[in-house]
């Protein structure tokens, strides 16, 4: 893969993630990079002779940061994938759910007999309602701990509709943390 690399910028965002190794961050940050500009279809190859990693080690990394929701993969046809960076985008709502307990069948006088009844102890994490206006207005606040360059070309756009592809991720992910986690 050629590339006129300059060096790598790790955000704040990811920087602050505690649960990551420094490789974690810097892979995490190539991902990122390579999304913004033409999508990652880097191979585990690359990101290992980047790193000074196995191919393997850097397996386990992409499972890890796939786990942790801040990449996912958007296709693979044998040979290529793709990654894109997500930093945690979950759904809109988040569904806990203990199933009931099944009948079961006797085997001693093949009799069907249900199990005593559990109730459902389902349980649904419905995300704010402040308005989407009021969102965009706290996230254009929120944009003046960012470099002046990047907060002015967000504070110029209408809308989180009309934002450009760097910039979305700010708001996909400054929308993230007003989701509630799972459990909360």
């Amino acid at each position: 893969m050629k590339t006129n690399r300059t060096g790598i910028w790790i955000p704040r965002e990811i920087e602050c993630l505690e649960d990551l190794s420094v490789s974690e961050k810097y892979l995490l940050s190539e991902i990122r990079s390579l999304t913004l500009a033409k999508g990652c279809f880097a191979s585990n190859a690359y990101f290992a002779k980047l790193l000074g990693k196995q191919p393997d080690t850097i397996s386990r990394m992409i499972s890890k940061l796939k786990k942790r929701n801040y990449i996912s993969q958007l296709s693979f046809d044998g040979r290529r994938r793709e990654l894109t960076y997500s930093l945690g985008n979950f759904s809109q709502a988040v569904v806990e759910e203990k199933p009931s307990a099944p009948i079961q069948k006797s085997k001693a006088d093949s009799e069907v007999s249900a199990v005593p009844f559990v109730p459902s102890t389902t349980k649904v994490h419905n995300i704010s309602t402040k308005s989407p206006l009021d969102i965009w207005k706290e996230f254009l606040q929120w944009t003046n701990q960012l470099a002046p360059t990047t907060r002015i070309r967000i504070q110029s756009a209408s809308g989180p509709e009309s934002l450009a592809k760097q910039d979305r991720i700010f708001w996909e992910t400054y929308t993230v943390r007003l989701r509630p986690m799972f459990g909360s």
